[in-house]
């Protein structure tokens, strides 16, 4: 009886499937937090913010970000289609694609202008992600953590908002947090996440 309960295990698992991988687009993809910062000087007349935390505190930013969203769906909409592309994201987009890993965009629309901010979005991953939607159409959402789990499979997250991943790894899913500057070290995580599927 035991041999049989370890050989159903063994085809359980042998029969697991890959979990999903959804990729976010603001701080992975496009450089919207210097663009943020950028307008941030523009708009109040400042010459020293160089990063977005430097705007001031979190209150702050989120008084920012407002005047940002107050400026109308026609900027916000533009502005979002025409960040400028992070310098490093190909490289995971390279490892991605060689590994046939399938993807889903999994984006944050901007609140108070959700659809505007998400039609930029989708210009911007027609302007600069080739393939973006050949695992499935971008889904723009803020709660990204319902995505996190499928049946009995823990879905992958690749974002660089530690509280993204925190949510996600709470809802059952796998985080890897991303930072431009340490490609790398993403792409290592993945490769540890999806090791029992390459090369298959």
């Amino acid at each position: 009886m035991r041999i049989v309960e370890l050989l159903k295990e063994e085809d359980e698992k042998a029969e697991k499937k890959m979990p999903h991988l959804y990729l976010d687009m603001d701080g992975v993809q496009c450089d919207f937090f210097t663009a943020w910062a950028q307008w941030h000087n523009k708009k109040f007349g400042m010459d020293h913010v160089e990063r977005y935390k430097d705007i001031g505190s979190k209150e702050q930013r989120e008084q920012s970000i407002m005047e940002l969203t107050s400026e109308g769906p026609d900027f916000v909409r533009e502005f979002f289609a025409t960040l400028d592309p992070l310098p490093n994201y190909n490289i995971l987009h390279d490892w991605l694609t060689k590994n046939k890993i399938p993807y889903t965009i999994l984006s944050a629309p901007l609140r108070g202008n959700k659809e505007a901010s998400a039609e930029g979005k989708l210009t911007w991953l027609q302007n600069n992600h080739p393939g973006f939607s050949k695992y499935g159409e971008p889904i723009f959402r803020g709660d990204k953590e319902r995505m996190a789990t499928k049946g009995n499979t823990s879905n992958v997250l690749v974002d660089d908002h530690k509280k993204n991943i925190e949510a996600w790894d709470s809802a059952g899913g796998i985080g890897v947090l991303y930072r431009d500057n340490n490609v790398q070290n993403a792409i290592q995580q993945l490769e540890q996440i999806y090791k029992p599927y390459l090369n298959k």
